[in-house]
């Protein structure tokens, strides 16, 4: 009996490595069309046919060119030792990309360019571009709660939509060297049941500081949205990853608003590392998940470069060149060796804020006040920490208007203020990227 189960054993594991395939597309195939190599590769029109029955260890393999007005969904589950990869190669005219017809002028219509099944598993796609579409990746709240896992995203990059990435009930989630770029809501969106996810090396820029894209984006946009749809996301790391010009200045009620990295209260266990929000309407960071840690990040021209309605720990970050720098409603916060440059109040506790801001070995240069408290709010302690006053008094800053470029994008050695020994920021070096 255990000589014949191993035997069938062997039978399966053969039969599934003799299933597993390279199949070939090109937008108008090659040869036989028979999807063997690329000189005998399928057209595209039975694309969504392929990626529908794609089975463990399959790897399906896109020619440069233009898919034009494909809708794909990937049901399939690989394995561990049998993954199911789709990538796109670049065969002299750059990489394949997938086009269709959305428009910011009607942002919530559109087509869905690659949706994730419940049982979509195991699942690696890269080297890919998306542009037209309302939502580039989604994945849809799965009946059962139970989520898919162990999906990686490389160099997928997504333009013109309304969504980037818009993800529940996924985990085990590896998002890397993906450039969303001209959206009108939110760049990446997990909005319930994802856990144990890293965003690595990622970009949203909603209008890549143009004016005109501006007057167009909807209410609240975001680049990076962790929110509290259901389900909490939980484990969440972001590493080298950049949110950037989130802006809706014509938005009519007085409150504009417009984020780059955005957490909920719900989510659990958030971490970033060596991140940049840059000039975004309102906060470059708005984070109200409790014990959130912030190394090595940037915060530039932003209505308030970092918004925390909880606890926190900040370490050698950089906030400048906006209204207010760190902004506390809870707190207890605690900032160790960071920067504040050129901002209209370097720290402030509001209402809520029941805990201090604690600044250790902080510089604060050229900011026109250092510190604010409401009547109830925790107030700012400083220990440690050289204040630099400001040479002139200059007007608080309009938050209604659309925001110059800051003049340092965040990389390298800050131009000002001038390095004090023991005290403020210190750049750090990146690891290579791509």
């Amino acid at each position: 009996m255990l000589k014949t189960t191993l035997s069938l054993c062997l039978l399966l594991s053969l039969f599934s490595l003799v299933r597993a395939s390279e199949i070939y597309v090109t937008p108008e195939g090659a040869g036989q069309k028979d999807g063997a190599a690329w000189d005998s590769a399928y057209d595209a029109t039975s694309l969504a046919e392929f990626v529908g029955n794609l089975k463990p260890g399959d790897t399906l393999l896109l020619g440069s060119g233009e898919y034009a007005k494909l809708a794909l969904e990937i049901k399939a589950r690989g394995t561990a030792e049998a993954p199911i990869t789709i990538r796109g190669v670049d065969r002299g005219s750059g990489l394949p990309k997938l086009t269709s017809t959305w428009t910011i002028d009607a942002p919530a219509k559109g087509a869905t360019a690659i949706r994730l099944s419940d049982q979509a598993s195991y699942v690696t796609l890269e080297h890919l571009r998306i542009d037209g579409y309302r939502t580039g990746i989604l994945a849809d709240a799965t009946g059962n709660g139970e989520g898919r896992t162990h999906l990686s995203f490389h160099d997928v990059d997504v333009q013109h939509c309304q969504f980037g990435f818009y993800l529940n009930d996924c985990d085990n989630l590896l998002i890397q060297d993906c450039d969303l770029v001209r959206y009108s809501k939110h760049g990446f969106r997990l909005n319930q049941g994802c856990d144990q996810v890293t965003f690595r090396q990622c970009l949203a820029d909603c209008s890549q500081a143009d004016v005109q894209w501006e007057e167009h984006t909807e209410l609240l946009p975001f680049g990076f949205n962790v929110n509290s749809g259901g389900r909490p996301n939980t484990h969440i790391m972001f590493e080298d990853c950049t949110a950037a010009n989130n802006m809706m200045p014509l938005q009519k009620n007085s409150y504009k608003n417009g984020d780059g990295f955005v957490v909920e209260g719900n989510t659990q266990n958030v971490t970033f590392l060596r991140c940049r929000g840059i000039r975004n309407q309102d906060a470059g960071y708005d984070l109200k998940v409790e014990n959130v840690r912030l190394k090595d990040c940037i915060a530039l021209a932003n209505g308030r470069q970092m918004r925390i309605w909880t606890t926190a720990t900040l370490d050698n970050c950089y906030l400048g060149y906006g209204g207010t720098g760190l902004w506390c409603n809870g707190g207890p916060i605690t900032a160790t060796g960071c920067t504040f440059y050129g901002l209209g109040v370097a720290t402030m506790t509001d209402d809520k804020a029941k805990h201090k801001i604690t600044l250790t070995r902080c510089l604060i240069a050229n900011c026109q006040t250092t510190k604010r408290q409401t009547a109830s709010g925790g107030g700012v302690a400083l220990e440690e920490t050289e204040v630099i006053p400001p040479q002139e008094k200059s007007p608080p800053a309009d938050k209604s208007a659309t925001r110059e470029v800051p003049p340092w994008d965040g990389t390298g050695k800050p131009p000002v203020p001038a390095e004090v020994p023991g005290q403020g920021y210190l750049s750090v070096v990146k690891p290579e990227t791509r």
